[in-house]
Formats: C-alpha cells, sequence, structure tokens
C-alpha cells in the first residue's frame, strides 16, 4: 500500500490579514488554493501516482481541493469523513500570532513548540482535545487504511490533523520532530509486510518523484 497526503492549498490571497483557521473557520479556498489542487493532481499523474480512492476531510476547503483532484484525474467522488476535519483552534481562532501573543505573551513559546515539534500547546485553551484527536486519527487509520483494503488512498486534510496520522502509521524509530506540511504540499508513505516507511513529507508538487 502507498498512502498518499495532501494539504488544501491557500484561503488568503495576498495582503488578507492571516489568522488561525480551524474546523471553527470554513474558509473556501482563494483562486491559487484551487490552482494547487490542480498541480497536485498533475503532480501524481506525473508520478504515477494516481489514488484508487481519496479521503476528505468535510470542511470547503479540504472538499473542494479533493474534488478537483478527482475531477481531473477521473476518479470518483471522495469520501468525507468528519475524523479528519482541522482542529478547534478555541480563543486562537481567527486571531493572528501577534494578537494571540498581546493578551498572553506565552502563547509565542506555544507556537514554536507548535510550529517546530507539534508539541501541543496545553494552555492555549484550544477547543480540540489531543486525547480525543489521537483517538480519532488511529480510529480512521484502522477503518480506511487496513491492508486488503485500497492500494493507493489519497489523504485530503488540514495542517494539524496531518500531524497525527504519520505518527500513527510510523515506527517510532522513523519518527522526525514535525510533520507541519505546506499549502497544497504531499507526502508519501510506503507499507509493505506490515512495515511503514516515510517516502517524503511536506514536498511541493513540482518535486514529487
Amino acid at each position: 500500500m502507498e498512502i498518499l497526503f495532501a494539504r488544501h492549498g491557500n484561503t488568503f490571497n495576498p495582503g488578507d490579514k492571516v489568522v488561525w483557521v480551524g474546523r471553527e473557520t470554513d474558509l473556501p479556498l482563494v483562486e491559487k488554493g484551487l490552482a494547487q489542487a490542480a498541480a497536485v493532481a498533475c503532480a501524481l499523474r506525473s508520478a504515477d501516482l494516481i489514488p484508487d480512492a481519496i479521503y476528505a476531510a468535510s470542511l470547503k476547503r479540504t472538499r473542494r481541493f479533493a474534488e478537483i483532484i478527482a475531477e481531473t484525474l477521473g476518479l470518483g467522488a471522495p469520501i468525507i469523513d468528519s475524523r479528519l476535519d482541522e482542529l478547534d483552534y478555541g480563543r486562537w481562532a481567527g486571531r493572528t500570532n501577534d494578537e494571540i501573543a498581546k493578551d498572553d505573551p506565552a502563547a509565542l513559546a506555544a507556537m514554536d513548540a507548535w510550529n517546530r515539534f507539534d508539541r501541543w500547546p496545553e494552555t492555549a485553551g484550544w477547543v480540540s482535545r489531543q486525547a480525543d484527536v489521537q483517538a480519532a486519527i488511529g480510529q480512521f487509520a484502522v477503518d480506511r487504511l487496513t491492508p486488503g483494503g485500497h492500494r493507493r488512498p489519497l489523504i485530503v486534510s488540514s495542517n494539524g490533523i496531518l500531524r497525527f496520522l504519520p505518527r500513527v502509521l510510523l515506527a517510532p524509530m522513523a519518527q522526525r520532530e514535525s510533520f507541519k506540511m505546506g499549502t497544497g504540499h504531499l507526502g508519501v508513505i510506503d507499507c509493505q509486510d506490515g512495515e511503514a516507511c516515510l517516502r517524503c513529507w511536506d514536498t511541493a508538487p513540482a518535486d514529487l518523484t
């Protein structure tokens, strides 16, 4: 099995105020985000990595991103699974880093730890709870990513959720400090004989091989 991963495309235009966008903020893709979806589809075709199923979160940005890939590659409609929906960032949602830090100077260190090491900020006031997210993602992997199912599924989700899936699938020694992924970027995990290996992560479509 080859498991493919993609983060949805941009939801901000140049010059827009960039804020934390979670499950509670259902923004659509902007023009660049739509183009990023088309670029991912072309990259998958060029790399001979056409998926045999697409799973996507239910939010507008992930759903549309997955639909464009499916339409471009002539595949069936994406399978929507709300367990892939982005984290709910609570009081950080809809605010810039500077706005958050103004009210809570300690938040800067929490942001840095999250961005660099995927370390959950326990005091940030997020609505999502780490244990609940880990349990949901673990069950998604059991339900959707078991041997004997799809040979090459594509998972389309958001940056917060995509940090958890590789940690579920990969052996501890195959981990890395962070599984942060840029918008419109890709990852691939190879699964063979009960073992999973990270082929690439946070890879731009043009660099996918």
